[in-house]
């Protein structure tokens, strides 16, 4: 029951946002948010209220152990080693790592004030950094609310401009969040796909 009341609050906040969304949109100049040091890109990373950058983050497939969960690498992505930090990591398609432009996945992982059944004080956080960001920006935000296929809340942010999409998928935690972050330049739907498929691959550690 209460599974199915979350679900339909997640449903109720694309009706009561959408005008608000949309109202952001339309405003000359600026940067991409949410996308520092991505390749061809510059702008400042979105972060919430009171969150702090995370632990380093480390895939599955790097065997690190700081990170705290797993996600998988689809399939014909590799690691950007000249972007890649140790709070955040770079995923391009394989050959087009050095690329000066490349369509490219970034995963983080961050901590807030908020409980897991506190998640729409922390999509409101994220919304309202959103709209600070964008009045610069001519783009359209739209927004999402779902569950990835571990059961885990994600609120998806789509920052759409003439030559560039952005998407964000916040996997809600208990004071923490992991983010996965897509810039897409081609409008390559593979892409799309590779996100929600490491998006949906994360699972929080057991242990944490």
């Amino acid at each position: 029951m209460k599974q199915k009341r979350k679900r339909a609050a997640l449903a109720l906040w694309l009706l009561l946002l959408a005008g608000f969304l949309t109202s952001c949109a339309g405003m000359p100049g600026g940067n991409v948010p949410g996308v520092t040091d991505a390749p061809g890109t510059s702008g400042s990373q979105t972060t919430t209220d009171s969150s702090r950058s995370g632990q380093s983050a480390q895939s599955d497939n790097d065997n690190g152990t700081d990170f705290p969960g797993s996600y998988t690498v689809p399939e014909g992505w590799a690691k950007m080693e000249r972007y890649s930090t140790e709070n955040k990591i770079f995923y391009a398609e394989e050959g087009h790592e050095d690329d000066e432009m490349p369509d490219n996945i970034s995963i983080e992982v961050g901590t807030n004030r908020y409980s897991a059944d506190e998640h729409e004080k922390f999509r409101e956080a994220i919304l309202r950094q959103l709209a600070m960001q964008l009045q610069s920006v001519d783009a359209e935000l739209t927004g999402d609310g779902t569950f990835t296929e571990q059961d885990y809340i994600v609120y998806i942010f789509t920052i759409s401009q003439e030559d560039v999409v952005t998407k964000q998928y916040y996997i809600v935690g208990d004071q923490r969040y992991c983010l996965v972050h897509l810039t897409n330049f081609t409008g390559s739907e593979s892409v799309d796909e590779a996100a929600r498929a490491m998006a949906d691959s994360f699972v929080w550690d057991s242990s944490d």
